[in-house]
């Protein structure tokens, strides 16, 4: 069985929402809720963090990033571009 493709945008786009859906999120949920491996996932972290989309907090010994203003604004623009492209017949 193939795969199905995810292109960045989509990717982004599935990170974002994972972030989103515990508010706080460590790597382990971000991977598992995103369904992205490890080493995929690193560098989208590293570029979100860098351009403020999301933020990293340290709590004991856990690290959780949570969505900034910024990156919900961004995740509702992919939302929405994504309904478009559903609605064309497009994969993003």
């Amino acid at each position: 069985m193939r795969k199905k493709y995810r292109s960045h945008v989509g990717v982004l786009l599935d990170i974002l929402k994972a972030i989103d859906s515990e508010g706080q999120s460590t790597i382990s949920s971000i991977i598992q809720r995103a369904n992205i491996p490890y080493e995929r996932l690193k560098p989208y972290i590293k570029r979100l963090i860098k351009e403020e989309y999301i933020r990293e907090i340290r709590k004991s010994d856990k690290t959780y990033y949570e969505i900034t203003d910024k990156g919900y604004r961004l995740m509702n623009e992919l939302s929405y571009i994504k309904r478009i492209f559903d609605e064309l017949g497009f994969m993003l």
